[in-house]
């Protein structure tokens, strides 16, 4: 009312200009992906089943509910979908926030799991 989405609707539009200036845009999201992609390797090389070949930041796992049980206590992730009996699938996504070393303590938690 009275301009008030307007003027909101223009911080959004500065912000968005920012983000594509300098191609800042492309290097948040090729950081997100390649370390998406390092989780996808460490998870494979154990053996897990990656369920959907995705190529964006986000991985989905069918892991055994011990390992997810395991993974929790250190680790934040969605189930994408119902919990299962014995296994179940989970979605974790990496962002521009996403460090390196965060992903390397990861993976080396998915070599002692």
């Amino acid at each position: 009312q009275h301009g008030a989405l307007l003027a909101k609707g223009r911080l959004l539009g500065v912000q968005f200009g920012v983000l594509f200036r300098d191609g800042l845009y492309e290097r948040m999201g090729r950081h997100a992906v390649e370390l998406a992609l390092r989780l996808r390797e460490a998870f494979t090389a154990r053996g897990y089943e990656c369920v959907v070949a995705s190529p964006t930041n986000q991985q989905f796992f069918r892991l055994p509910n011990a390992v997810i049980d395991r993974l929790r206590e250190e680790v934040s992730f969605d189930y994408w979908g119902p919990r299962g009996k014995e296994e179940s699938v989970v979605r974790l996504v990496t962002s521009w926030a996403t460090t390196r070393d965060d992903v390397d303590r990861l993976c080396a938690l998915v070599k002692e799991i």
